[in-house]
This record gives structure tokens, C-alpha cells and sequence, in this order.
């Protein structure tokens, strides 16, 4: 669907009203998130998260209800750990992902989901350890002055913030090009661990005629003399 600049402001607005109505810690990301979407990422934002316009303003689908239509409804990161949606990804486990956030607080702002969609409360312990090692490979390659590492949640889905802090350089949310995204998970993405070569054993048994040979090598030699 093709918005007006209008229209998308007047959209943004009620996203906005609704988001500072939700008892939520991560409340000012989102609403930072939703003011960065262009057109396009604004109709697909209103398409996931099944947000119709009507008379009466913005209607989210309940949850039920799109269970009993056949359309199950999905957080934007379950569309994510899907391949749904398409994300940066750093590493994975298999109980949890690390991706980079596409409007970053900072460069190399990442964000770890767990697969399963659940509270903060119940945060796999993989999710921590994918955490800790990506945290200390942004700090090895991006050399910031401080790690930020927080949990939050958006629509439910638990996540853990990884927040890189550089100096003079304040947190600010910003959208960041594909380049910038591909040259980071480049930079930051952990490696396929190389499988080990098999060593060939020698064999050391021989056959009957070598060890016949051995044995003969080892006599005296016989001198002929001719008279």
C-alpha cells in the first residue's frame, strides 16, 4: 500500500500513542524504530504485526482471532528466526541467534533472540553465552570504550541488547545501510569451526615374502672368488 506523507505521519502518530501506553522497558526503542520505517517498511511493519486502518483509526487483529482465520500471529523476530524477514546474522546456537540491529544505537549494536518465543524470565542460558562471546569479539574488533548488555522484550519476544560505547560519540537511534550491515557481519561474524583432518596411520604389519626378504638382507653375504 502506497502512503501519503501524511497519511504515514498520521499512522506513526497512533503507533506512537500506543507504544507509550505499553508497560514496556524497551518503550523508547520502538517508538525510535517506528519513526525510522520508510513507506514501504511502515506497510509491512501495519502487514505483520496485522494492524488495519479503519474509520475508527488502527485495529490490531487479537491473537485468537487470527488463530481461527489460519494466520497465526508472530512477533517480528519469530518472522525473523524463520527467514521470514531477512537479518545479519553473527552466530547461532540451537537454542538462540545473534543478529545486528538494523537501526542501531551505535556501530555494532547486536541484538541475541532465543528461538523459542519467551518472557525475559526464562531466557535460555545459551542466549547469555552467545552474548558474552560476541561481546568480547565486538570489543577485539571495534575497540569501543564500554559494552552495554541488557535484556529487554518487544511483543513479547525476550532479547538481549549488546550496546558498543564509544567516546564523544553519543547513543543514537539510526538507520543503517546495507553496506554498513554487511561490512560489520563480515567483520563480526564467527567463523565455522574447521573440521580436523584424519591422519593416516602407517601400517606397520608386513606380508609374509617382506618379512622373508628382511630376514635374507640381514645374512652374511657370500664372496665368490674366482681362481
Amino acid at each position: 500500500m502506497a502512503f501519503l506523507p501524511e497519511e504515514a505521519e498520521e499512522i506513526k502518530r497512533q503507533l506512537l500513542e500506543q507504544v507509550e501506553k505499553l508497560p514496556n522497558e524497551n518503550k523508547e526503542s520502538i517508538k525510535e524504530y517506528i519513526k525510522s520505517l520508510n513507506h514501504q517498511q511502515l506497510d509491512e511493519f501495519l502487514k505483520k504485526n496485522k494492524i488495519q486502518i479503519s474509520e475508527k483509526g488502527l485495529e490490531q487483529e487479537a491473537p485468537e482471532e487470527a488463530e481461527k482465520n489460519g494466520k497465526p500471529s508472530e512477533c517480528i523476530f519469530c518472522q525473523i528466526i524463520k527467514n521470514k524477514i531477512p537479518s545479519y546474522k553473527l552466530s547461532e546456537n540451537k537454542k538462540s541467534i545473534a543478529i545486528l540491529e538494523i537501526n542501531p544505537l551505535s556501530k555494532g549494536h547486536s541484538i541475541i533472540l532465543p528461538i523459542e518465543h519467551v518472557k525475559i524470565e526464562k531466557l535460555p542460558k545459551s542466549s547469555l553465552s552467545i552474548a558474552q562471546k560476541l561481546a568480547k569479539r565486538i570489543k577485539k574488533k571495534l575497540k569501543p570504550e564500554d559494552l552495554k548488555i541488557e535484556t529487554s522484550s518487544f511483543m513479547g519476544h525476550a532479547l538481549i541488547n549488546i550496546i558498543p560505547i564509544y567516546k564523544d560519540i553519543p547513543l543514537k537511534k539510526t538507520q543503517a545501510t546495507e553496506e554498513e550491515l554487511k561490512q560489520l557481519q563480515k567483520k563480526l561474524a564467527s567463523k565455522p569451526r574447521k573440521k580436523r583432518k584424519e591422519t593416516k596411520t602407517k601400517d606397520t604389519t608386513k606380508s609374509n615374502s617382506e618379512k622373508e626378504k628382511d630376514d635374507f638382507s640381514k645374512l652374511p653375504k657370500i664372496g665368490f672368488r674366482i681362481p
